[in-house]
């Protein structure tokens, strides 16, 4: 196999946010050029978190965050893949060089990187590969990496790519997770063999369920052609369909009413154009999800002063306290605000709701030069602890959700590329998925 690739880029050097700067006075912009610098930054940023050393066992791993370059997250290596197309697309790459990162990129996938029965372990070492510490073996994490893998082999439509790609879908045994609760199918959330090991709580194994409508959706659709197609259907309805309110509509909410949650599918299947087999509207599930959150800050705005119409976003990331996961209303569990608003959650909701999310953005970015730098925005703020507390990091997986959101709304370019793939269309066949 050929491995050769184009400039290599070197690993981060240790230490906290390596190469990240503020800009203090950011120059006015309006939205339409805002968005494509923000694109453009998310680009430059996992072309410089991202392993490049065509040496290295560890190539085409992208950091977690900022924090830790030292620490890859699968998660954040599907992401990446589409950032590679976007650059294609759009001249910020030459194709042929996106290319070759991508076809050296799966060959790390299938050769280098820890994984059991073709799970990839959470977090791995960025120049090696191998598991990092006693992490688990996830099941959403190794997903969100398959969903750049399909959605690379579709884009460049090149053999040796599309080879690696079946491979590492084929490695999957997702038979390995399905276990039945009380007559219902339900996949399992991850895996753990270490007694001390992450998520461990009892005897090491098996770690809790999907049994909720939360971010997993593309994991039914990654399955469905690879385990028997009664079973794969018996999963898409084995998860709980929680219903909230949001001025009077029904949403299917996920517990906490995570923003993400509602996000991470639906990057990249176009829901706009299909419906469920029940005829569920999962795009109009996120746009209801997304004003509920607007309108839970603008309840909140008295208390917390983060919150306001043109300042929203509840969901995960970077605090003033280390990594949060808040959410919003409606929800199962009571969402507890701290005042934090999550700058890309609130950017991924553009395709559903463009108007509200325009607004955020143009707020942001003129009334908080904070928030901006060479990368585009960093991830967070809140202005109800004091002093006002600005991060100054980068999650992968958050900017590379507003970022291929942000690309869907402009061309709809991931949406159509993964969701016309050969291996999604057999699933949305099988699941019983209609085009509208």
């Amino acid at each position: 196999m050929n491995r050769l690739v184009g400039t290599a880029v070197p690993l981060p050097k240790s230490g906290v946010q390596p190469g990240i700067s503020t800009r203090t006075h950011p120059e006015r912009m309006d939205t339409h050029t805002l968005l494509h610098n923000e694109l453009k930054g998310s680009f430059d940023f996992f072309l410089n978190f991202t392993n490049l050393d065509p040496a290295s066992p560890g190539f085409g791993l992208t950091v977690d965050s900022t924090k830790t370059p030292e620490v890859a997250s699968i998660a954040s290596v599907g992401f990446t893949l589409s950032a590679w197309i976007i650059a294609a697309a759009r001249g910020f790459m030459p194709r042929q060089q996106a290319l070759d990162i991508t076809r050296q990129t799966l060959f790390t996938l299938l050769h280098h990187a820890s994984h059991h029965r073709g799970f990839f372990a959470h977090f791995l070492d960025m120049a090696t590969g191998a598991r990092l510490r006693k992490c688990e073996f996830s099941t959403i994490d190794t997903a969100l990496c398959l969903n750049g893998v399909i959605t690379a082999a579709a884009y460049f439509q090149d053999p040796e790519i599309s080879e690696l790609a079946q491979l590492l879908l084929d490695r999957v045994d997702w038979n390995f997770i399905i276990f039945e609760r009380e007559g219902v199918t339900l996949f399992r959330m991850a895996y753990n063999p270490d007694e001390d090991g992450d998520y461990v709580t009892e005897a090491p194994g098996f770690i809790h369920q999907w049994d909720m409508a939360a971010e997993q959706k593309m994991m039914y659709l990654q399955a469905a052609e690879t385990i028997d197609p009664t079973i794969a259907r018996q999963l898409y309805r084995g998860f709980s369909r929680d219903i909230g309110l949001y001025d009077g509509q029904e949403i299917i909410i996920n517990p906490g009413g995570h923003l993400f949650a509602y996000q991470f599918s639906e990057a990249w299947l176009d829901t706009a154009h299909y419906l469920d087999p029940d005829g569920l509207d999962w795009f109009n599930n996120t746009r209801l999800a997304s004003l509920a959150n607007r309108s839970f800050c603008m309840e909140k705005a008295d208390v917390f002063p983060t919150y306001h119409a043109n300042s929203w976003g509840i969901s995960c990331g970077d605090s003033p306290w280390g990594y949060d996961v808040s959410g919003s209303t409606p929800s199962l569990q009571k969402p507890i605000p701290h005042g934090t608003i999550s700058v890309f959650a609130a950017l991924a909701c553009l395709p559903f709701v463009p108007d509200e999310t325009l607004a955020m953005i143009d707020h942001v970015y003129h009334n908080h030069p904070e928030l901006w730098g060479p990368y585009g925005f960093f991830e967070s703020y809140n202005l109800a602890v004091s002093p006002p507390w600005y991060s100054h990091s980068i999650y992968a997986i958050h900017k590379g959700c507003s970022m291929i959101m942000i690309e869907n709304y402009l061309s709809r370019l991931i949406w159509e590329t993964y969701t016309n793939s050969p291996t999604i269309q057999k699933a949305l066949t099988i699941l019983g998925f209609s085009r509208r």
